[in-house]
């Protein structure tokens, strides 16, 4: 698969207009001059001045749509996975694309393609060991932009991201919960905390929580922006426990429960990033109740829970 242009121009619709109509009067052999002086014959009415000329109406215009997510996939890992949206890149490691966001920040339409890699593997593939729960995986990413969602002018490579942190486990990232909503917050400095709902399923629980980034639209050619980032991986807040598949009514089984947590954003904080509160509810005896409060903290650089 070829890689994105950087840069192109599409061929002007007047242009590629003209041609056609070109190609419509050779291919019927007329001359388009005398087509438009040759005067109508007696039998041919003239014209009638009441009646407007009918007009086929033009067909709605279709903003530019974000690349397919195995070209993103190529953007950041400059290998050809034929269509795939997981495949070996190098040294054994396994690229799968995660998802794609769209957003608007500082004056531009953004798209962002997240995919993550297993970690490399050194020695026979036979003998690399069972993934553990403390195995997480490497985050990428690509980002685009356009000057707004409906425009039609091609998108422009941002740049290809090859680490903006680690999550997960079991060498897996968390699965996307369509069930909730992506959540963000603009910190008005031009920057934005993103909060993507997942699910992770390990030992019989369903565990749901957010991945949260920040992403910068700084420009970041400049000699004063050299030491940020586009996006950063700035933690994982627990939302919620459903244990349904390992538990029952039956003597010596383990007692079912099932929480939900809901997160709202708060006032700024550290780093002038916003708090992260999750309101919990549920049911069953481990079911918990309340208002976790989550603050970034600049030294680990990741939201904790609040003392």
């Amino acid at each position: 698969m070829p890689p994105l242009q950087r840069t192109g121009r599409r061929r002007p619709a007047t242009v590629a207009l003209a041609a056609l109509l070109s190609l419509s009067l050779a291919a019927c052999g007329g001359n388009s001059d005398a087509a438009t002086t040759a005067a109508p014959g007696k039998d041919t009415p003239a014209p009638r001045q009441d009646v407007p000329p009918v007009t086929t109406p033009a067909p709605p215009k279709m903003a530019a749509q974000p690349p397919s997510p195995s070209s993103m996939l190529y953007l950041i890992y400059q290998k050809d996975g034929d269509g795939a949206l997981s495949y070996e890149v190098d040294d054994g490691a396994v690229a799968t694309w995660w998802f794609g966001h769209a957003f608007d920040l500082g004056g531009r339409h953004w798209y962002t393609g997240f995919a993550y890699n297993t970690p490399e593997i050194y020695g026979p593939k036979d003998e690399a060991a069972v993934p553990a729960p403390g195995d997480k995986v490497n985050i990428t990413a690509a980002t685009l932009f356009k000057d707004s969602a409906g425009s039609e002018q091609e998108w422009t490579i941002d740049g290809a991201f090859p680490t903006i942190g680690e999550f997960g486990a079991y060498e897996r990232a968390g699965e996307i919960d369509k069930t909730r909503r992506i959540e963000s917050r603009d910190t008005g400095d031009g920057r934005m905390v993103l909060a993507v709902p997942v699910t992770f399923f390990s030992n019989g629980v369903d565990s749901a929580s957010y991945e949260v980034f920040l992403f910068d639209s700084a420009d970041l050619q400049l000699e004063a922006n050299a030491d940020r980032k586009r996006w950063t991986y700035i933690g994982n807040i627990a939302a919620g426990e459903d244990n349904d598949a390992d538990c029952g009514q039956e003597p010596g089984d383990r007692a079912c429960y099932q929480t939900k947590g809901t997160l709202s954003f708060g006032a700024p904080g550290d780093g002038g990033l916003p708090t992260i509160r999750i309101a919990m509810s549920g049911s069953g005896a481990e079911a918990a109740s309340g208002v976790t409060e989550y603050r970034y903290d600049t030294a680990s650089k990741q939201y904790q829970p609040a003392p």
